[in-house]
């Protein structure tokens, strides 16, 4: 998309040379003593900033939020189910074992990642660059935030890991066999790596794209890391004041804002458009997998409303998530949001003519087990042509709704309750929802009751309305400690008798958990390769 991501060769090398952690690959070959020649590439601005792509480039690999991500891994929770019977029997059903190739790969690419980003920044300050310091700082605040951010990724599926600060060079068991640091401990790093970055990192306003880290980008994502810690299992109090604190920031940039239209922001991700008052940080895909270094995502396609035809006007989604009644329960009947993200509607061939797609429309009655995530439509994309398996459509890691929603949580856990700033943010987004104004109070629909209970219900049914599907979830859910609770009332509440087949998977989905769930295993193959790990409790 755009030049965001120059797919060269040279990229290619300089993250390939080494998969980590895993440590996996390299340990092939034993202890003989391969010396690594990565550090005698970055000589030039260019060089930095095409490594520097490099690390960004992980964000976008298959195992992560280019395909398996999204809907393939359960992170949905209780908000949706997959229905992809190439999944059956793997972490998609809950269904999950040590051995599943899904998280073995999501292990190995975010420490293929922050492989990329140690030898950025172990190299960043070879005086034979020429490079402004400005510029050179930037670069380090990029690599420096992304490999937090990686670690991020890890500590929240996998609690502790290992915690690998510098480049590997060579393959001798010492460097590459490490312990798991404690969750407490990764946390800390990642907080100290983040903290840093907010000072090299440019703001949005001169950044002009969620493609790339900004200044906002760094703080949101530490006020999420900061409710992370307050939560469940760490239960850090003080940290919903940082927390808040980091939102505030953000807010404070008085540069941000909500797009007038919820749907908007969506169409925007389709047709390659930065809007980064809103969209703060995103991932970035490019157009049609061509190239050096190819980045096309699935995007709308896994996680789209289902269409069996391969055409150039609505574009191919297989379909796999399908939505609760609990979700579509928490919308009001004139929250346009709901027929967005919950679409009311699907596709089929057309019988006159098999290549157009043609509309379904369920109706009011029709159970709600039936219908797909809609907030990703491929019908949007401007892009010809549309392929089967690939998608140029941009995927949301931070926006500017949820950093107000951020703010209301951290606000109200801390002070045990809300005060006239807590709810105008946790307003703003449910004005926006209902089509209205966002910044216009509302006496006729805001959000008033200020008490910790009621204030703390409303704000943890909000984020699902406003961020359903994107990947928050699971995470909130165990966060607040209600995962398995509210795993097995959805189970409930699934009808028991009905035997379509939407009915049979969404019971065995939920059927399926186990408290271990809220974390995976540790890969099997790593157990095998690095004899330091410790399996999580359960598995």
């Amino acid at each position: 998309m755009k030049d965001k991501f120059k797919k060269i060769a040279i990229t290619i090398i300089i993250g390939g040379l080494f998969l980590m952690t895993s440590c996996s690959d390299i340990l092939d070959i034993e202890t003989s003593k391969y010396e690594m020649e990565k550090d005698k590439y970055y000589s030039t601005e260019a060089e930095l900033n095409f490594a520097l792509n490099g690390v960004y480039s992980a964000l976008a690999d298959g195992n992560l939020y280019g395909n398996n991500m999204l809907g393939r891994m359960g992170l949905e929770a209780d908000e949706a189910y997959e229905d992809y019977s190439s999944d059956e029997n793997t972490v998609g059903d809950y269904n999950t074992e040590s051995t599943d190739s899904k998280i073995q790969n999501y292990w190995r690419s975010c420490y293929t990642g922050i492989d990329r980003a140690n030898n950025l920044l172990a190299n960043i300050d070879n005086a034979a660059i020429v490079i402004e310091d400005s510029k050179r700082n930037d670069i380090r605040g990029q690599a420096l935030f992304l490999r937090a951010y990686y670690y991020f990724m890890l500590v929240t599926r996998f609690q502790g890991v290992p915690l690998v600060l510098k480049p590997i060079k060579n393959a001798t068991i010492d460097e590459l066999q490490h312990e798991r640091a404690t969750g407490r401990e990764v946390y800390t790093q990642i907080l100290s790596d983040m903290e840093k970055a907010a000072a090299w990192v440019r703001p949005a306003s001169e950044v002009g794209t969620g493609g790339r880290i900004s200044r906002s980008a760094v703080w949101g994502v530490l006020a999420r890391v900061n409710l992370y810690l307050a939560g469940y299992p760490y239960n850090e109090q003080e940290r919903y004041k940082d927390a808040m604190i980091y939102a505030g920031r953000v807010i404070n940039e008085n540069f941000h804002q909500l797009n007038p239209s919820y749907q908007q922001v969506f169409i925007n991700y389709a047709q390659d458009r930065y809007d980064i008052k809103e969209s703060i940080f995103e991932v970035e895909f490019q157009s049609d997998g061509a190239g050096v270094y190819p980045t096309a995502g699935m995007v709308g396609r896994n996680n789209g409303i289902k269409n069996p035809v391969i055409d150039n006007v609505v574009g191919l989604s297989i379909g796999i998530l399908r939505c609760t009644d609990y979700l579509h329960g928490l919308y009001a009947d004139n929250d346009l949001r709901r027929e967005w993200n919950v679409a009311s509607f699907y596709y089929v061939a057309d019988p006159n003519n098999g290549d157009v797609a043609k509309i379904t429309q369920w109706g009011a009655n029709d159970s709600k087990y039936q219908r797909f995530c809609g907030k990703f439509r491929r019908e949007h994309e401007t892009l010809l042509p549309k392929l089967q398996a690939q998608t140029p459509q941009n995927f949301p890691i931070l926006r500017y709704s949820d950093v107000l929603l951020m703010y209301a949580e951290a606000y109200s856990e801390y002070f045990k309750g809300a005060d006239n700033i807590a709810l105008e943010y946790l307003n703003m987004v449910k004005r926006r929802g209902l089509g209205l104004n966002p910044t216009t109070a509302n006496p006729a629909t805001d959000f008033k009751d200020r008490t910790y209970t009621a204030f703390q219900r409303e704000v943890r049914q909000e984020r699902p309305r406003e961020l359903c599907f994107e990947m928050f979830r699971k995470s909130d859910v165990i966060r607040w400690n209600v995962f398995y609770d509210n795993m097995i009332v959805r189970e409930a509440e699934t009808p028991q008798t009905f035997t379509s087949s939407y009915y049979v998977r969404a019971r065995r989905y939920f059927r399926s958990v186990e408290p271990k769930d809220q974390w995976w295993p540790i890969p099997s193959y790593e157990m095998g390769v690095n004899k330091k790990l410790v399996q999580n409790q359960g598995w």
